[in-house]
Parts: structure tokens; sequence; C-alpha cells
């Protein structure tokens, strides 16, 4: 069928079931060689209300009456004759005698591969639409190449992951932050562990947590190790509002007479 059948004023006058007809007896048409006749014999077996429906077609022009049925409008114009498909068959079907014929000589090889069955649509590429309109476009449509076989999956980088709900210093990250960022202590890893988990989106995932605290620590370690800091070459931690809070919470259970906690011991120096 043509791409502008639906557009078409015929067709857009015939109602939706009398193109159902149009189109199963254009297949029973084509397979039957009657070069677009339908008797009327034939029309119960397709479809139902047939005659209601051929009339429908013959009022908007898509058919016309013939004797003994219906014919399509300018069949042999969208169409190949029944008399060329025939010929054509015909010699399909000599050719492969001929042929059949010198495989079986005296000394001729058995090559049983390359015999093929007479194919018409190979011949005649116009394919079967008694359609009343014409295709605007001359192109023959190309055939469908087989599918080309997928490559290898792309490989998806590694995004990272977010901060672990635990993530303890251990022993390994203590003996480091002993060498190198002695200044820093428990609050510092705390503070690393809260803005991390706040951030949102690909900018909160890391390949490497622990590089990403030692990067941390070391950064703090910088800020801290300022000249006025250290005194006769021993490094003084820094204060800070959380030191303060601590030393007071200290004192308080000093004075109360209390047994100390131990979480409030978590001051600066304790990574070490």
């Amino acid at each position: 069928m043509d791409d502008t059948f639906h557009s078409h004023p015929k067709v857009l006058a015939a109602e939706p079931a009398a193109l159902g007809l149009w189109v199963v007896a254009g297949t029973w048409s084509s397979a039957n060689l009657t070069d677009g006749f339908v008797p009327h014999y034939v029309l119960p077996r397709l479809l139902p209300d047939s005659d209601k429906l051929a009339e429908a077609l013959v009022t908007c022009g898509l058919w016309r009456r013939a004797k003994g049925g219906y014919r399509f409008h300018d069949w042999s114009d969208y169409n190949p004759r029944s008399v060329d498909v025939k010929r054509e068959r015909d010699a399909a079907r000599e050719r492969m005698r001929n042929l059949r014929a010198k495989r079986k000589a005296p000394g001729q090889p058995q090559k049983r591969s390359g015999e093929q069955q007479a194919n018409v649509r190979d011949v005649f590429v116009t394919p079967s639409r008694p359609d009343p309109t014409r295709s605007s476009s001359n192109e023959e449509l190309p055939r469908d190449a087989p599918p080309a076989s997928p490559g290898p999956p792309a490989r998806r980088a590694d995004r990272g992951t977010r901060l672990p709900d635990d993530f303890p210093v251990t022993p390994a990250m203590r003996k480091w932050a002993g060498e190198k960022a002695p200044l820093c202590g428990m609050e510092d890893h705390e503070a690393f562990c809260d803005y991390w988990r706040s951030v949102p989106g690909a900018k909160g995932r890391k390949l490497d947590w622990e590089k990403t605290w030692r990067n941390w620590m070391r950064k703090e370690q910088r800020e801290r190790d300022r000249p006025g800091q250290r005194a006769s070459g021993r490094a003084v931690p820094g204060r800070s509002t959380t030191d303060d809070r601590v030393a007071q919470a200290q004192a308080l259970k000093a004075e109360l007479g209390l047994t100390q906690d131990p979480q409030l011991n978590l001051i600066r120096g304790e990574l070490a």
C-alpha cells in the first residue's frame, strides 16, 4: 500500500470496515492472479456484510461493478499483470529443469546447495498494492539489512560511594595521624563525617574515603601549624569552642564529684 493512501479523498470518504474489505480482497486477487477482479461468491468468505461494504467501495470510487463481481480501480497501474507473472513462473521452472538436467549429466558434480525455488517476488519488485493513488517518490525501499552485531558493552565509570554510616578511625589511620597530623583530634574526624554526609549528589561520592580523610586532616594540620603555634620545638594545639565546652564539662563533673565520662576526653591530640 502506498504511504499516501490514508489521505486520498476516496479513502477519506470510505468507512473503515469498507477499507478492511479493500485490503483483504486485494491480497486475495494478488494471490489468485485475477488482475483485480473479485467475484461475488468470494466476498462472504472474506468479511461479514461484504455486499454492503462492496457497494460502499463502489460509491467512493475504489471499486467498480463488473460482470459477476467487482474490479479494483486502476489495478494494472500498481500491480504486475497475471500474464506476466505466469510467463515468469514458466521461465523459472524451465531454468530449474535445465539446471537439474546439467547436474545429472555424466561427470558433473552434484551440488545441491545452489538449487533454489523460483521467486516471482524478486522479479516483480513492485509490491501488490491495489491503490488508486501513486506515490510521489520513485525511490525503491532498501532491503532490510541484517542487524549489526552489538559491540562490547561500554564500561561504566565507577562513581564511588557515599561515606559509610560506620566510618571508624582504624589503627593505621591513628598511626598516620600521629605522624602527619598530630594537632588533629576526634572532633576533626567527626566534623569530617558530618560534612561529607551532608553533601548531596555526586559531590558526596568518593572512590577512596580514607584518602579523602587524610587530605582533610592535612588541611586541618596546616591551619593549626602556623607561626606562633609552636613553642620550644613542641606543637601546641590551638584552642576552639569545642575544647572550651569539653573543659567546662570536665570542671562541672569534678565540682559535682561525678566519675569522669570517657566521652569527654575526645579532644585534640587523641587520634595519636
